[in-house]
């Protein structure tokens, strides 16, 4: 049995109110569920734990965590984060981990058919280090956005390799997170991480718990706060150490 809790991770997309240009709504949690969220996990006595400490953890190696440790993570960067997460969380004294695809910055999402109209801008270079500078973790999301399990090697391979190279020179330090598009993986995925000098990647619900697989459970428009209080208490128990 691991000498370290369980720590869940959770995994959040637009912190903003659904529209028409969503292609998927359920991405969109919006301002006042984020804030009530946070509020729970303060209540409930929760602290987001450092990365570099999460890091060793996952490696077993001595680690300093709260007492009752968490991550929260974005996915694709949206400007939301910045405008929208950063000011709740520096209220509850919380921090991120927040992936990005490489390709976007300062553009609208171009995947899932989003409408090219859509207001949901990603992040530019100097918000992303704004964020750095504020203790948030900055990892890859990939190049394009593609589906990690769709991939061939030398795909996997480009996608792994220049996303994290593109992402340094933008922020002018290391990048050694990943997070998969769609949380999807395969082996070789995993491989491909290894090999282009990422430490650990992260899928979503089906992540087999290993350190270029590690499971999050992802928080949508969906989740009311009994059903948040229900996702937390599983991401707990999935995201094992």
């Amino acid at each position: 049995m691991s000498r370290y809790p369980k720590i869940p991770v959770l995994v959040y997309h637009k912190i903003a109110e659904p529209s028409d240009y969503d292609a998927n709504p359920n991405t969109c949690v919006t301002p006042s569920n984020f804030e009530n969220q946070m509020k729970l996990l303060t209540l409930l006595g929760y602290r987001t734990a450092d990365p570099a400490e999460y890091l060793k953890a996952r490696l077993g190696l001595p680690a300093r965590l709260p007492e009752k440790p968490f991550l929260i993570t974005f996915d694709d960067a949206f400007e939301s984060a910045f405008t929208r997460a950063l000011p709740i969380l520096k209220k509850s004294g919380f921090s991120a981990v927040l992936f990005m695809v490489s390709s976007g910055f300062g553009r609208n999402a171009f995947w899932d058919g989003e409408d090219a109209n859509s207001p949901n801008r990603l992040l530019k270079p100097d918000e992303l280090k704004a964020l750095k500078d504020e203790g948030w973790c900055i990892g890859s999301h990939g190049v394009r956005h593609k589906n990690f399990a769709q991939l061939d090697a030398p795909a996997l391979a480009e996608e792994a390799a220049k996303s994290r190279t593109e992402l340094e020179l933008a922020l002018g330090s290391e990048v050694s997170w990943f997070a998969y598009p769609y949380g999807a993986y395969t082996p070789a995925a995993k491989r491909a991480l290894a090999e282009a000098g990422y430490k650990i990647g992260f899928a979503t619900e089906d992540g087999d718990g290993e350190i270029f697989a590690v499971p999050r459970r992802i928080i949508s428009g969906k989740s009311g706060f009994f059903n948040f209080a229900l996702r937390l208490r599983q991401a707990g128990k999935k995201s094992i150490l």
